[in-house]
């Protein structure tokens, strides 16, 4: 097949999927017309079919499978509903979550979507060295497909795949790294190793590829410090503590600094997916946290934060009935609804800092100066603390992480790479029914998440994570 071919292949499946398949996407036109030839063009891919989606996140998923969220049993009309129903088999972990209801459809899967973006990013890839522009367009573009790819494969494996501290030689995810492999799920499985060794290296040729140019921010788009962040946080995955304290020095250096929360007006909504931000450094794609009002803030969150902590209010606001009366706590960390809804700040690149500083043999002294400094931004009247213990320094970057990042995407991916300590969660069916506890063991097998029954149908070649097999969870009434 001819590479215009292939590319012209790419763009028509990459556009069919993001207008619903709608038959008038291509007029009648000379096929030319639609094949990307200029910098532009690619720029306009990327951005159409390689950026996330601001209509859907298909990190959603994780807002239900961690401790940070709780069914809103006092909620008027919640128990029963249709959204509460709608994430029973994820809040409760169970194994057949994409085999109910006769399988969840392939295109509404996180595993096709995520790699429909793959898909538009190796696009891109492909073809954008023989674009038509200046090299330095070229190179920017290219960067940006890279980074994105690498987000990609991050979230995909560690859904899918086994914790890389756990088990790094589990199977993860599939490596398709050019447009023309045929199908969209074709191929075997790679190692949870082999993926976080392609994140590295495409996140290193990104930023070899920004660090040629000035760095922007504010334009919708991936950049160094942005790709300087990721790498931290793949670093502190993989354990590597002294590679994790120099990408978040490099996205620091980088970066506008933090935004002091202590000196927000608390009657102005203020929202961190701003560029007005000062610690925002990259906005994308739509809100990670789902739309259902029956789930909300989990007490077990909500009693971390100090009296004086300015993140409620800012992070979490309350909620009051028409007649003034306090009904709870609404997350207030995203942007409104078909507007960019995902961040990448600098008050990660602190506390992944922080975290590998404290791994660290003589470096306990910056680690809680990071988490000095963070707090400092974010807590009223705030006094530096002073924490001996290692074990106990560790633990409080990590409650600090929790609060900061919360519903975020980061706290189920956490407890994962912590060890999957057993968590619980309160379902409720109706008024009438009993509240049941559903637990997630220690070391559950569904830490790592089953393929999509209809991904497994669609590819032979692939082999079935274990949690597939666990039997259905059944709930202990309280």
């Amino acid at each position: 097949m001819k590479k215009r071919d292939i590319l012209r292949l790419a763009v028509v499946t990459v556009g069919l999927f993001l207008s619903g398949g709608c038959s008038d996407f291509l007029e009648e036109e000379s096929q030319d017309e639609v094949i990307p030839k200029t910098v532009t063009d690619f720029s306009e891919l990327l951005m159409g079919s390689g950026y996330p989606s601001t209509a859907y996140y298909p990190g959603s998923i994780l807002a239900q499978l961690d401790d940070d969220k709780m069914l809103d049993r006092d909620g008027e009309n919640v128990l029963g509903s249709t959204g509460a129903e709608e994430w029973f088999p994820a809040f409760t972990w169970q194994p057949d979550l994409y085999r109910r209801d006769e399988g969840t459809p392939l295109a509404s899967t996180e595993y096709y979507m995520w790699y429909e973006r793959i898909k538009g990013c190796n696009a891109v890839l492909d073809y954008i060295d023989d674009a038509i522009g200046t090299q330095s367009e070229r190179e920017q573009v290219k960067a940006e497909a890279l980074a994105l790819r690498a987000y990609y494969y991050f979230w995909l494996v560690n859904l899918y795949g086994e914790p890389y501290n756990y088990n790094k030689e589990a199977l993860g995810v599939p490596l398709k790294l050019t447009s023309t492999v045929q199908e969209e799920v074709g191929g075997v499985r790679n190692t949870v190793k082999e993926v976080y060794e392609q994140i590295l290296k495409d996140l290193d040729a990104s930023a070899k590829l920004f660090e040629k140019y000035n760095v922007v921010i504010g334009n919708y788009r991936m950049n160094l410090p942005a790709v300087k962040i990721l790498l931290s946080r793949v670093y502190l995955y993989m354990e590597e503590w002294q590679n994790a304290v120099n990408a978040a020095n490099d996205a620091i250096e980088l970066g506008r600094g933090l935004t002091d929360l202590t000196l927000v007006d608390e009657n102005v909504n203020y929202c961190m997916n701003s560029y007005d931000v000062n610690e925002t450094v990259c906005i994308f794609g739509a809100r990670i946290d789902n739309y259902s009002m029956a789930y909300v803030v989990s007490s077990d969150l909500l009693k971390l934060f100090n009296s004086k902590d300015r993140r409620i209010g800012i992070y979490i606001i309350a909620q009051y009935s028409w007649g003034g009366d306090f009904t709870g706590w609404l997350i207030n960390k995203n942007a409104a609804a078909g507007e960019p809804g995902q961040c990448l700040r600098l008050a990660e690149a602190y506390l992944n800092r922080a975290e590998a500083y404290s791994r660290l043999t003589g470096k306990q002294s910056d680690a809680l100066a990071d988490l000095n400094t963070l707090r400092k931004h974010r807590i009223m009247d705030y006094r530096d603390v002073s924490i001996a213990d290692p074990t106990a320094l560790l633990d409080t970057i990590r409650k600090e992480r929790r609060l900061e990042l919360c519903y975020e995407g980061h706290r189920w991916f956490d407890l994962r790479r912590y060890g999957m300590p057993e968590i619980t969660h309160i379902y409720q069916e109706s008024t009438t029914s009993p509240a049941m506890v559903y637990t997630l063991k220690e070391k559950d097998p569904m830490y790592t998440l089953p393929l999509p029954s209809s991904v497994m149908d669609k590819n032979k070649e692939l082999v079935q994570n274990a949690s597939d097999k666990e039997p259905l969870r059944v709930g202990v009434s309280m």
